[in-house]
């Protein structure tokens, strides 16, 4: 991310496309983006460093080669929804499975992703809404990037 300096308000505040780290009167700088806050850092090279790692996180994968035979979304080779079921099975909470299905490259709506764990949690419902997907407690730590 290339980040220039402005002046905005007699503070200079550093920008770079949507982003802006602006200094605060306790020492701190907090990270904006198209006005949200974002959060408030020790100094702005951990803002930034938060910044770049917001754009990393909404990167899709780059496609793999020969592209994919099924057209239905795939982690681990089991679908998108079986996967969901096992987070849910393993405790997983909305905002980072969300993380590891974009980093998949799979859009999936918020209630349907919450859906989907709830399902997980609990087993009575596996028999009609289907079986989590069988992953193994190593396959959970690599998704989930622990």
């Amino acid at each position: 991310m290339n980040w220039t300096t402005k002046t905005l308000n007699k503070r200079e505040v550093l920008v770079s496309g949507d982003f802006s780290i602006i200094p605060c009167k306790n020492g701190r700088h907090q990270l904006r983006e198209s006005g949200k806050m974002r959060g408030t850092f020790t100094d702005a090279d951990a803002a930034k460093a938060h910044a770049a790692f917001i754009m990393d996180q909404r990167k899709p994968p780059a496609p793999k080669p020969g592209g994919s035979s099924s057209v239905h979304a795939k982690i681990l080779g089991f679908s998108a929804c079986a996967a969901l079921k096992a987070f849910g099975r393993a405790g997983v909470k909305y905002p980072e499975a969300d993380a590891i299905l974009k980093r998949h490259g799979i859009e999936m709506s918020k209630a349907s992703v919450s859906v989907q764990l709830g399902f997980g949690r609990n087993e009575h419902t596996w028999q009609r809404h289907g079986q989590p997907a069988p992953l193994t407690p190593e396959q959970l730590k690599e998704l989930a990037g622990r």
